[in-house]
């Protein structure tokens, strides 16, 4: 039962706001206002595609309450700008009142439309009318133009919407980037070519997939330009999605390597922001269905590379910062030459080391079903990060699940027996060297070239495995005395 002197409570303190209301006192007179800014830059959008939301503050410096006869943005309903002002959504609002020494929010969106130019700046203002005093906000974007690819089509049962590149696609580096929702497919029979520079952004569960007998070409048969890769991203440009994870990658992973798909090449590319990043699917080939040289994959939800039964090779290539593996083999046949797996992830906890290698899973009725790991090579690389363990091996007893380090900078756990490997079984494992930091130029950059003359990796290739990389992800020479890892140290 609600008792008595708690409704007369609440009515008085009812009463006393009505009153403390009608005492209000409005300035007569024009109050100049300040703002939080006096311009708001909505970063960087696609045609058609809606910005993040931004926030304008509104003060009110003086002693008594204002009323804002108007505020209103300069091109009116035409504004390609949104405003939120005092919970109502406007492009021209009356009478909005702040409370004395307080302020208001104004919340700020863009829709662009650049279509036929490269990219297209927006400027508006937004007026602010009180009484005889007119102040203004400048609000300003730029609006890119790109190619858009839209599903128009889709598997039953399945969240996978899709849509077919027209056979033999090149994408040049030096046109407008490509947008793509759903699944862009590379059918059988067909190869996507894109170059050097070229720009591919996905929707939120979208991703790139090489359908059995496709073939994907990055930049196949050129050298490492650092500085001009194609990049695999997600579809905000705003800077605080930078570096945020899981923006795109559906089902199937960020690029799908299908099995029975052939000839892939990735070189020289950046591939970003995503859930998985690389899906090397089934193959029974001698022939690896993926190579991968000089790139960057960073800040991946679940896994940079994921090779189910697949077969992948790959020098100077950079796998990092991921939630869960920057590599995970689920049986297949792997060679890594020159490779950094580095895995600083620290946006939430992780109990999972940087490389797994497995040779089975548990299916869905309880069963153990196995993949067998034919070959996994290491030579020359770098496998570190922040965890005690960052190379776990797991196998079925009585199956295959065959590997070898050659050369090859560690992080391992102190005591031997809380390791699933034998460090010392010198048939897999050839000068490796554990838990000496790696001295990395800015972990928090994904910068993994040595930073020091220091640094344990300088100076350590075997120079007699056959290897054969002679550049380094940078194209700089790896003579006379090569370093672990993709990157070459220079002074």
């Amino acid at each position: 039962m609600i008792r008595i002197t708690t409704v007369l409570g609440l009515m008085v303190l009812f009463v006393f706001s009505l009153s403390c209301r009608r005492d209000l006192s409005f300035a007569q007179d024009g109050v100049k206002l300040s703002f939080s800014k006096d311009t708001v830059y909505l970063d960087t959008v696609f045609s058609g595609v809606g910005s993040s939301t931004y926030t304008l503050r509104v003060f009110n410096p003086g002693n008594e309450a204002v009323m804002i006869d108007r505020i209103f943005l300069a091109r009116g309903q035409q504004s390609n700008f949104r405003m939120n002002v005092d919970g109502n959504s406007t492009k021209d609002a009356s009478n909005v009142e702040i409370l004395p020494k307080d302020s208001m929010h104004i919340f700020l969106e863009v829709t662009g439309d650049a279509s036929g130019q490269a990219e297209l700046l927006y400027e508006d203002s937004i007026i602010f009318i009180n009484k005889d005093v007119k102040q203004w906000v400048n609000v300003v974007t730029l609006v890119e133009d790109a190619y858009f690819i839209f599903p128009t089509n889709y598997f039953p049962d399945t969240e996978i919407n899709y849509s077919v590149f027209p056979c033999d696609t090149t994408i040049n580096g030096a046109g407008k980037p490509v947008v793509v929702y759903g699944y862009a497919v590379v059918d059988a029979g067909c190869k996507l070519t894109i170059e050097n520079g070229a720009r591919i952004h996905f929707h939120k569960n979208s991703g790139l997939w090489v359908f059995n007998g496709g073939t994907l070409h990055v930049n196949p048969d050129g050298n490492a330009d650092y500085d001009n890769p194609v990049v695999f991203q997600g579809d905000r440009l705003e800077p605080f999605y930078r570096d945020i994870p899981g923006q795109w990658g559906g089902s199937l992973g960020g690029i799908f390597v299908m099995g029975g798909s052939v000839d892939n090449i990735i070189n020289n590319a950046i591939v970003k922001n995503g859930t998985i990043g690389i899906v090397a699917d089934s193959t029974t080939s001698s022939q690896p269905n993926l190579k991968i040289t000089n790139t960057r994959m960073y800040n991946f939800s679940r896994a940079a590379l994921f090779g189910g039964f697949g077969h992948m090779e790959a020098e100077n290539l950079v796998a990092a910062n991921c939630g869960l593996y920057a590599f995970y083999a689920l049986g297949g046949r792997y060679s890594f030459k020159h490779c950094t797996f580095a895995n600083y992830w620290n946006q939430s906890s992780r109990s999972t080391p940087a490389v797994g290698l497995f040779n089975f899973f548990e299916s869905s009725s309880g069963g153990i079903e196995i993949r067998e790991i034919q070959d996994a090579y290491f030579g020359n690389c770098v496998i570190y990060g922040v965890n005690r363990n960052e190379l776990e091996i797991v196998k079925v007893q009585g199956t295959t699940l065959n590997y070898r380090f050659n050369h090859l900078l560690l992080k391992a756990h102190e005591d031997a027996e809380e390791r699933s490997f034998d460090i010392t079984d010198s048939q897999r494992f050839t000068d490796v060297r554990i838990n000496l930091d790696p001295v990395f130029e800015d972990v928090t950059k994904n910068l993994y070239a040595p930073d020091s003359s220091n640094s344990p990796l300088i100076d350590r290739e075997n120079i007699n495995d056959g290897s054969d990389v002679f550049l380094d992800i940078r194209g700089n020479s790896r003579s006379p005395l090569p370093d672990l890892g993709a990157y070459q140290y220079v002074p």
